[in-house]
């Protein structure tokens, strides 16, 4: 019986630093894709407020 507890808490020990991994990529790429469409809405805003600026002169 403890056998069977030895090799359970090694296999979470092993799992554990995968599922850490996944979750560091999840989170980068979620920062990367809020970096993204921050970058793509000031962008716009931009364009937007020049044409506007021009369209006062």
């Amino acid at each position: 019986m403890t056998e069977h507890f030895t090799g359970h808490n090694k296999a979470l020990r092993e799992a554990i630093p995968n599922r850490f991994f996944v979750a560091c990529a999840i989170l980068a790429l979620s920062i990367a894709f809020l970096m993204s469409a921050a970058l793509a809405g000031t962008t716009a805003f931009r364009k937007e407020w020049q044409y506007a600026s021009d369209a006062k002169i």
